[in-house]
């Protein structure tokens, strides 16, 4: 089987309003990414990519983790 996750830059497409602080957030709309923004890192554990996705996340990117599930 292999392991991969696919990652990108996201992009915020909220209008920001001014107001309250009250006042709740658009909520965030889905914008498929271009598949030339998409990079691919490949891993032979599913706990290494799973690691890999977190600090991907925490560093601003949407991860998905993916497999072809060949076994």
């Amino acid at each position: 089987m292999n392991i991969w996750v696919e990652y990108w830059k996201s992009k915020d497409f909220r209008s920001h309003t001014t107001g309250s602080h009250a006042q709740m957030k658009e909520q965030a709309k889905w914008v498929e990414p271009n598949p030339e923004e998409i990079s691919r890192r490949f891993f032979d554990h599913q706990k290494d990519a799973a690691v890999f996705a977190q600090r991907m996340n925490d560093k601003g990117y949407h991860a998905k983790i993916k497999t072809d599930a060949s076994r």
